[in-house]
Parts: C-alpha cells; sequence; structure tokens
C-alpha cells in the first residue's frame, strides 16, 4: 500500500489542513481513521480517508467531487443517532472526512462476546439504529453500509451510525478497487449493481437483527459466489428456526425487512421501526428469550445489575484500571461484568476471572473496590420522591431509551424537586418529538 497518510513513528506531527492527527485509531479496507484535534475549538475529531488505491488515477477528480458532495450532504444532518460531520476536504489527491470521535464500543465486539442480548436491549439498540436511519433517509441519502461495525455504542447508552458520508462510495465506478462494501448485508439488488433506495438499508438492517437474535447470519459458507446465489433465492431459515423460543412476530418482521423483493420490505426505517415496538417490548416481558446462562447472575435484572447502579464515573475508574492492564478490551469486559453482575462481589469476581497473576489480582480488586466505595453514597434519590413513582417513571422510559432508563431516571432524581420536573427533564433524552410529547402525556398523568 502506498497511502501518503501514512504516519511513521517517532516523526513529525502530521496535519491535515487545519486539524492536527495525532495518532491511528482503526484501519480497515477501505481507508484509515486518525485521532485528530481540531486546534481552533480544542476538539478532539476524528478523520477518515479513502486508501489511495481505491481512487485510480482515471477520473480521479471527478470521482473526489461527486464525493464531497455526498459528504457535504451528511454534513447537513443532525441527528442524535448519527455521527456529526464536520467538515470534508482534499489534501494530495485524498478525501478527508472530519467527524465527531465518539468513546464507544461497536455492535460487532457485543456480538464477539458471544452472548445473545436480551431483547428488550435489542429493541433499545434498534429504535435508534432506525431513528438514525430515518433521519439520512429523509436528507435523501442511502448508507448501503450498514453493518455491526458500523453502529457504534456510546457509554451513555446512546447509539450512533457511521460511515454513511462516505456510503456513495459503494456506487462509484472506483473499477479498481473491485466491489466494496460488505457482501452479508448487502440487499440482491446491491449484489446485482442496480440503483438502490432506502429500502437496501432496510434489508441490511433484518440481517443485522437476524443477527443479534441468532447469533449467526442468515446465509453463510460457500464463497462469494455461493452467498450471492443465496441471498438471491431468499431462502434463508427463520430465526425461530434457529432460537425456537422466538415468536413467529419477530419472525416476521425479520424477514419482511429482507425479502428479497423491495416492495414488500418496510417502506421506510420509521415503519419498521414501529413493526418492533409493537412486539420486542411484550416478547421482553414474556421471557421468551433469555441472554446465555453465563449473561446474567441467577438473581440479577435489567434494573438491579452493577451496570445500572454505578454512576458513569465509577464505571470509567474501572475501564481505566482495566484498559491499562488488557488494553482496549478491558473497557469491554468492564461494562460485560457489570451487566452481569447483581452485587459488589460478583462484579470483582468476574473481571478478576480474566487475570492469573495472583498479585495483579488483589492489586486490582483493591482499586475496584476503592471505586466502588466512592459510588456507595451516591446511589440515593431527592428526597419527597416515592419509589413506585420512580419505578413507573422508568417504565414509561424502557420503551424510548432501553436499558439505560433507570441509570436516567435515579440519576435525574437525586437534583429533581418534583416528579413534574424529573418528567421533563426525562422526556429532553428523547430525540423524537412526538414521542417526548406522549411520555409526557403519560407521566403527567
Amino acid at each position: 500500500m502506498s497511502d501518503a497518510t501514512v504516519i511513521v513513528p517517532g516523526g513529525g506531527r502530521r496535519m491535515v489542513g487545519k486539524y492536527r492527527i495525532d495518532g491511528v485509531l482503526g484501519e480497515g479496507a477501505m481507508g484509515v481513521v486518525y485521532a485528530g484535534q481540531d486546534p481552533d475549538i480544542d476538539r478532539p475529531v476524528a478523520i477518515k480517508t479513502i486508501h489511495q488505491h481505491l481512487i485510480g488515477s482515471e477520473g480521479s477528480q471527478d470521482w473526489l467531487d461527486r464525493f464531497g458532495r455526498e459528504a457535504r450532504a451528511a454534513g447537513r444532518v443532525q441527528h442524535a443517532n448519527l455521527v456529526t460531520v464536520f467538515d470534508f476536504l482534499q489534501q494530495d489527491g485524498l478525501p478527508y472526512l472530519v467527524m465527531e470521535r465518539v468513546r464507544s464500543v461497536t455492535l460487532e465486539d457485543r456480538l464477539t462476546e458471544g452472548t445473545r442480548l436480551p431483547l428488550e436491549e435489542i429493541h433499545a439498540i434498534f429504535a435508534q439504529i432506525l431513528a438514525g436511519l430515518s433521519g439520512i433517509h429523509a436528507a435523501g441519502i442511502v448508507h448501503r453500509d450498514l453493518k455491526p461495525a458500523n453502529v457504534m455504542l456510546t457509554d451513555d447508552g446512546t447509539v450512533k451510525l457511521t460511515d454513511f458520508g462516505i456510503a456513495r462510495l459503494t456506487a462509484m465506478e472506483a473499477t479498481s478497487a473491485g466491489m466494496i462494501g460488505t457482501p452479508s448485508y448487502m440487499a440482491p439488488e446491491q449484489l446485482s449493481g442496480a440503483e438502490v433506495d432506502a429500502r437496501a438499508d432496510i434489508y441490511a438492517c433484518g440481517v443485522v437483527l437476524y443477527e443479534l437474535l441468532t447469533g449467526r447470519k442468515p446465509y453463510k459458507g460457500g464463497g462469494v459466489e455461493a452467498l450471492f446465489a443465496a441471498v438471491r433465492s431468499g431462502q434463508a431459515p427463520r430465526p425461530g428456526e434457529i432460537v425456537e423460543s422466538l415468536p413467529a412476530e419477530v419472525d416476521h418482521v425479520v424477514m419482511t425487512a429482507m425479502h428479497v423483493d423491495p416492495e414488500k420490505r418496510y417502506a421506510s426505517a420509521e415503519g419498521m421501526r414501529a413493526a418492533l415496538a409493537a412486539i420486542l417490548p411484550a416478547a421482553d416481558r414474556t421471557g421468551l428469550i433469555e441472554a446465555a446462562p453465563s449473561a446474567r447472575a441467577p438473581d440479577a435484572t435489567l434494573t438491579e445489575t452493577m451496570l445500572t447502579r454505578m454512576s458513569g464515573g465509577t464505571l470509567a475508574r474501572l475501564e481505566q484500571h482495566l484498559t491499562g492492564s488488557l488494553g482496549p478490551m478491558g473497557r469491554v469486559i468492564a461494562r460485560r461484568a457489570a451487566a452481569k453482575a447483581a452485587t459488589t462481589e460478583q462484579l470483582i469476581a468476574a473481571v478478576l476471572a480474566e487475570f492469573e497473576d495472583e498479585a495483579e489480582r488483589m492489586t486490582l480488586r483493591r482499586a475496584i473496590e476503592s471505586a466502588l466505595s466512592q459510588d456507595a453514597t451516591g446511589l440515593g434519590t431527592a428526597p419527597g420522591l416515592p419509589d413506585a413513582a420512580l419505578t413507573r417513571l422508568t417504565d414509561l422510559l424502557k420503551p424510548h431509551l432501553g436499558p439505560i432508563a433507570p441509570v436516567l431516571v435515579r440519576k435525574s432524581a437525586r437534583k429533581a424537586a418534583s416528579l413534574e420536573a424529573l418528567a421533563q427533564t426525562l422526556s429532553e433524552a428523547i430525540s423524537d418529538p412526538d414521542e417526548r410529547a406522549l411520555f409526557l402525556r403519560a407521566a403527567l398523568t
């Protein structure tokens, strides 16, 4: 590879336009993402560029011009469930997108843990994925590369879609690059090179949902040509054939989204979102799917785990200790352990299971106990707010925010002067105006 943007260890700081590049955040088949800094407002940013060999020489300027138009269109879309695009520029024949830098793990990271998520969490994630897609579709943008690696799960429970600013690349004539994208998540019409619309993203949503529900992709094995043939046939087993406890209604939503014929899929992301909202909360309440045995402590519930009891600062301290010893996987281990544990001791035991050295285990135990002790005095709520009312607000908020709802209610209640003020504060976390109004009406009656 001969990209002009490789950072040489020990070399001088590289600049892209006004932005300083501090290091590499990640690299894939399409390009590189750098950690950067906006000097004007001292803001950390992520800077993404495309590998030089994907652009080619013939017609490259026309390609770059069209890419720029797509990127600027993406930058005009502001939505809580989208990674914000701040800037677009060209330098040395390469395009650069300057984006919001988000502290997160990806949905792909969660999938690699090997534990199926509870339906309530799947609902919370997908409601936000589909809300973000609605935002870009309203602006006339088709993502074209929706997949778990492009779904970011932030520390506060917000889901953000990324890479929609360069989605148009898959339809451009970068002939030297061959097919660019992720075939496992591509709609049949996209695989065949036909013109696509928002329903191609609906198809990709169906595949991602299938994978979350079953732990596997709908089509697998046999090489790329076999995959193409299988996708075009649409003969994937229903999720309920793999996980028998799934209700037929879930099968219907997934297979409708993945229909070979775009006309028979959901017409919009909002349509699929409404279909999921109608079935997933009810399925969760009846316990039709449970996480793997190791996913929860025996008596833990979504509202009783250490993940919901700890403050954000405590969780951040725990993650800092683990990343110092384990690298980036430390954050995943911290959150996974907190989600499993119903007590402090269960949390500590889950974390220490990752370490073999006894001295290191003892040092880490003391650090975790110290971090948790700082949180022990901050779990109460403001005086005068009855527990029953807080439980009711939590139940009303869960369909909109998912598992983060109990945390937000508890933290907001510490500062609320009244239930009315608390309801108003909580409503501000709901991005959709209509849903916000529905929540407030229910909360204040």
